[in-house]
C-alpha cells in the first residue's frame, strides 16, 4: 500500500506538471518557473511560436540546457507547449547539455530549425509543421564554429535568407546568405563591422544578436543595444539602447516580433545572481519618429504581472499604442519623450482592445484624440467592428483641433470580459489621431 500510495503521488505530480507547462495564462514573466531562455517567436500562419533554450534547474550554477521548446500562442495569453526538441535527434551527443540559442524559419513548405551547439557551431533541422518533428538536415554543423544564430528572410523580390551568428571574441557577427534549401550557404560568411560606442564597450564575450528590418533599415540588436545600417551586410552604426529597466542589459537575449500590426520585444533574464536560471517577460514595442526602438517600459511599470494581450477598465489609462490589433492602415508615431498616439485613423477604420475586463459597470468613457475634418463619429464596439455599440460619439468641424482633447461619451455595458473595439466612421478626408481612453463609473 505505501508503494502504491507513493506512486500515486509521483503519478498525479507528474500530470499536475504536465498540464502546467502544457497550458500557461498571460503574465510576466511568461512560463514562469519553466527556465525559458533565448526567446525567439516567429509567427507563421497568424500563430505566435516560442523557440526557447531551456535552463534545467534553478539551482545550476553553469549552463545546463538538455534541449529547445517550442510553445504557441494564438492570443499572447495562452502558451501551449507543442513540444520537445532533442539534440539525439541531430549530430550533437544524446546526452549533451549544450543546447544554447535558437532560430525558425518557414520556406517552400518545410520549417528549419537552427541551434547553437554551445560555441561549437550553427546545426540546422528541418520538418514538416512549425512544432516538429525537427531531424537533423545535415549530420553536421551548417557553420563552424561560433554560435547563436538569427535568420532573417528578406522582403526582396526573391525573399532572400540569410543567417547571422556569432560573437564579439570571435570576431564579431557573421553574416551568409543562405540557398533556396535553407540548409546550404550560398557565399563565405563575412564579418558584419559595428562603429560605436556601444559595440567598442560590450564584453568580449558579447553574443547574441536579433536582425531584422523596418522600411529601409535593418536593426542588429545585441543586450540592450542595437546598431543599424541600410545595407544587410553593414557597416552597421550603434543607435542606442532599447530600454531601460527590467534587465535590458548585455545578458538580455531576446527578440522583436510583429503580431496583427503590434511590434513586441520578448527578452529573458536571470533570476538570481550566480544561478544559470532565467525567465522571459514580453512587453509591447515601438519604433518612434526618428527611427529609434522604444521598449514599452512603461507599460511594465505600471502592469507587468498582467501581461500584454488583456486589459482592465480600471486602468488609469488604456494608452492607444498598447493596442492587440487595428485596421492596416493605421499608423503608430511619437518618440519616448512626447508619447505614442494612432494616426490617419480614417472612415471604418478600427483599434482592438482584446479581452478587457469589466470589473464594474462603468458608466462613462473618456477619449483623448484630436479630430480633423467636417464630420465624423466615434463608435465603441464589442466582438467585433460591426458588434453590439454600447457607446457613441458625434464630432463635427467645430471639434477640429491640432491638440488632442478629452471627449466624454456615455457607455452602457455591464460586468464582463469583452474584445472592445474603437471605430471611427467619417465622412471624405475627415482623420483622427487616438492617444488614450479612460473607462468612468
Amino acid at each position: 500500500m505505501v508503494i502504491y500510495k507513493t506512486n500515486f503521488i509521483k503519478t498525479s505530480v507528474a500530470i499536475f506538471y504536465m498540464f502546467f507547462c502544457s497550458i500557461a495564462f498571460a503574465q510576466n514573466p511568461i512560463l514562469k518557473g519553466l527556465g525559458v531562455s533565448d526567446p525567439h517567436v516567429r509567427v507563421f500562419q497568424d500563430t505566435i511560436y516560442l523557440y526557447s533554450g531551456h535552463d534545467a534547474n534553478p539551482k545550476d550554477k553553469t549552463w545546463v540546457m538538455k534541449d529547445w521548446r517550442v510553445f504557441s500562442s494564438t492570443d499572447l495569453r495562452h502558451w501551449s507547449l507543442q513540444g520537445t526538441i532533442s539534440p539525439k535527434d541531430n549530430y550533437m551527443d544524446d546526452n549533451s547539455t549544450d543546447c544554447w540559442a535558437s532560430d525558425a524559419a518557414t520556406r517552400n513548405g518545410k520549417y528549419y530549425f537552427y541551434f547553437s551547439d554551445r560555441k561549437r557551431g550553427v546545426g540546422v533541422m528541418s520538418a514538416s509543421s512549425p512544432t516538429g518533428n525537427f531531424k537533423d538536415a545535415l549530420g553536421k554543423p551548417l557553420v563552424a564554429p561560433m554560435h547563436d544564430p538569427t535568420i532573417l528572410i528578406d522582403d526582396d523580390v526573391e525573399k532572400t535568407p540569410y543567417l547571422i551568428y556569432g560573437d564579439k571574441e570571435g570576431g564579431g557577427f557573421h553574416i551568409t546568405k543562405l540557398n533556396d534549401d535553407m540548409i546550404s550557404i550560398a557565399e563565405t560568411p563575412k564579418p558584419i563591422q559595428i562603429n560605436g560606442e556601444a559595440w567598442e564597450n560590450a564584453p568580449h564575450w558579447m553574443d547574441k544578436n536579433y536582425l531584422f528590418k523596418h522600411k529601409d533599415w535593418y536593426y542588429l540588436s545585441w543586450g540592450r543595444d542595437y546598431a543599424v545600417s541600410k545595407n544587410i551586410y553593414g557597416p552597421y552604426q550603434c543607435f542606442g539602447g532599447v530600454g531601460k529597466g527590467y534587465n535590458l542589459n548585455e545578458f538580455a537575449h531576446g527578440s522583436f516580433f510583429k503580431w496583427k500590426g503590434q511590434f513586441y520585444h520578448i527578452w529573458c533574464y536571470y533570476i538570481n545572481k550566480g544561478y544559470k536560471f532565467r525567465e522571459s517577460i514580453i512587453t509591447y514595442c515601438h519604433i518612434d519618429d526618428s527611427g529609434k526602438i522604444v521598449t514599452d517600459t512603461n507599460f511594465l511599470d505600471q502592469h507587468f504581472s498582467n501581461g500584454v494581450g488583456q486589459y482592465n477598465a480600471s486602468w488609469e489609462k488604456i494608452e492607444a499604442e498598447w493596442f492587440y490589433e487595428k485596421s492596416s492602415t493605421i499608423e503608430k508615431i511619437g518618440s519616448e519623450k512626447d508619447g505614442f498616439v494612432l494616426s490617419n485613423i480614417k472612415d471604418k477604420d478600427w483599434v482592438r482592445f482584446a479581452n478587457l475586463t469589466f470589473d464594474k459597470a462603468y458608466q462613462k468613457l473618456i477619449v483623448n484624440s484630436s479630430f480633423k475634418g467636417k464630420k465624423g463619429t466615434l463608435e465603441i464596439r464589442t466582438k467585433s467592428p460591426k458588434g453590439k455599440c454600447i457607446g457613441k460619439l458625434e464630432l463635427t468641424a467645430k471639434n477640429q483641433s491640432k491638440v488632442f482633447q478629452k471627449r466624454e461619451l456615455k457607455i452602457d455595458h455591464g460586468i464582463s470580459k469583452e474584445d472592445v473595439y474603437v471605430v471611427f466612421k467619417s465622412t471624405e478626408n475627415s482623420v483622427l489621431q487616438l492617444d488614450w481612453i479612460k473607462f468612468i463609473q
